[in-house]
């Protein structure tokens, strides 16, 4: 199983797909065949499988994300500043690929929905629909100020 794993992904990976694919197989044991050698194969071609989509959608939002950096207009150095400007591009990266598209035509790109609509080859009732689902989409996305457990200031002196 090792040399099959390196074999596909290299060294430094290869200890992981071969641990995945047999917890797979401890959690399958009464599903296994005899022998289990072609069974072990197959599942840890799916890990490996997995990792690759799970790398390339990890690439993907790290590339969205230096493409929405490189694109956006300096800001001053204020911390603050810099930091929801980074939030804001990483919550407009995590949608989807439609509804950024609907956002960037109208904010970015100055179209009116009618334009946008017929930009993307759709209904002016659609895009209407993607323009409210994306909002809504930015607006519920947790920030990272939302996950701080540490008390504010003012709610310290109270």
């Amino acid at each position: 199983m090792l040399a099959f794993a390196r074999r596909h992904v290299g060294a430094e990976a290869a200890d992981e797909v071969v641990a995945e694919t047999f917890t797979v197989a401890w959690r399958r044991f009464e599903q296994l065949p005899e022998p289990p050698i072609g069974w072990l194969l197959v599942t840890a071609r799916k890990v490996m499988q997995n990792r690759a989509r799970a790398m390339r959608r990890r690439r993907g939002l790290q590339e969205r994300i230096a493409l929405l950096d490189a694109v956006a207009s300096y800001a001053d150095d204020a911390d603050d500043v810099a930091l929801s400007r980074r939030d804001a591009l990483e919550r407009l990266a995590r949608l989807d690929e439609s509804q950024r598209e609907a956002l960037l035509l109208v904010s970015w790109d100055g179209l009116t929905n009618d334009q946008a609509a017929a930009v993307l080859g759709i209904k002016p009732a659609t895009f209407r629909r993607r323009l409210s689902r994306a909002r809504a989409a930015l607006v519920h996305e947790p920030t990272p100020s939302d996950a701080d457990p540490r008390p504010r200031l003012h709610e310290e002196m109270s």
